[in-house]
């Protein structure tokens, strides 16, 4: 029987471990509402922030040091 305090007694810290930092973030946080117009503002300036530097994936480094291979 004391195989299941060992056993025990990790699963029951991970619990309250587990139980007192969702506590904590709650009380820290707290409940957020945000507008629809505010989360689509966010949401397109996220994709705008993805998309800026993608499109100039195909230009050339200026200033960097020359990257060819020395054949």
């Amino acid at each position: 029987m004391t195989w299941a305090a060992w056993l025990g007694a990790p699963v029951a810290a991970t619990v309250l471990a587990a139980i007192w930092s969702w506590g904590r973030g709650v009380r820290a946080r707290g409940p957020r509402r945000v507008s629809t117009r505010a989360a689509m503002q966010a949401h397109s300036d996220y994709l705008d922030a993805l998309t800026i530097p993608a499109s100039n994936a195909g230009r050339p480094i200026r200033g960097g040091a020359d990257t060819t291979p020395d054949g």
